[in-house]
């Protein structure tokens, strides 16, 4: 039996917490989370009516084989540092923490340590890999949110936007995957897993509208090179536990963590 941790009990935390502990209770076994909120684990012991043991990060490491880090690109560092030490793979949900500490993935690799990334919000990765063994001219995700979506972002603040007073749609912000993903660390994970995919975060272009006009995330992505134009469009409903996840992101988890008990039943 697979033995999951997971690091914080919000919106995406939950509900993987939930899923485990009712759809894949005799393939999965929750150990415990690990989380600050007391508010937060109360809810979630309600919710599956049980008492959840919350452990210490590195006790929740210990107890697990693999720790899902559901608690925002701030802690990845933390996370990943101890499971390379305790030797234990990692699922990362917030991906743009593993852009911004480059050294992570290295020293996970480094290790023989498995950091297993969701495909997230977006669909072509499989189409984004075959296309990186020949060459990749350009990638570029344009990626179109509701208000609500994009509300609080860091990037918002210091602009001093007016979320509210845009009355159809508008161009937020065009950079790198990099600088997207500091400027909006919790909205825009997709970016994140493009580049990591991809041809990195430096070389992999946003481009972020707001918009009144959409109840969906919905991320277009381009694709050229020698190959030749690949583009894909996803239109995601955000999820109703946190607007600024996509339902589908908390899909992509759910079936990584059904691939890792394949791999487990046949050995691999």
């Amino acid at each position: 039996m697979l033995k999951v941790g997971i690091v914080g009990c919000g919106a995406i935390g939950s509900y993987l917490a939930g899923t485990v502990a009712r759809r894949y209770r005799k393939q999965i076994r929750l150990t415990g989370v690990c989380e600050l909120n007391a508010e937060k684990v109360a809810a979630l012991r309600r919710s599956l009516k049980t008492k959840i043991p919350v452990y210490s990060l590195i006790e929740l490491i210990k107890h697990s084989d693999v720790v899902i880090e559901a608690a925002g690109a701030g802690v990845v560092p933390k996370v990943v540092d101890g499971a390379v030490t305790l030797r234990k793979d990692v699922m990362i949900m917030s991906a743009g923490g593993l852009l911004m500490h480059p050294r992570l993935l290295a020293k996970a690799q480094s290790r023989g340590i498995r950091v297993y990334v969701p495909s997230g919000a977006i669909a072509g990765l499989d189409a984004l890999k075959a296309a990186k063994v020949g060459t990749i001219s350009s990638v570029t995700l344009t990626t179109t949110k509701p208000l609500a979506g994009l509300a609080g972002a860091p990037f918002i603040i210091k602009h001093n936007i007016d979320i509210a007073a845009i009355k159809k749609e508008r161009v937020i912000f065009e950079g790198s995957a990099l600088e997207a993903v500091a400027a909006f660390p919790q909205n825009i994970n997709v970016a994140a897993i493009l580049s990591l995919a991809g041809i990195g975060p430096k070389r992999t272009r946003v481009c972020i509208v707001a918009s009144r006009r959409v109840k969906r995330n919905i991320h277009t992505i381009e694709i050229k090179g020698d190959f030749g134009t690949i583009r894909s469009c996803a239109e995601n409903v955000p999820s109703e536990l946190n607007p600024k996840t996509s339902a589908l992101a908390m899909l992509s988890a759910v079936a990584m963590l059904e691939g890792m008990i394949d791999s487990k039943r046949i050995g691999t």
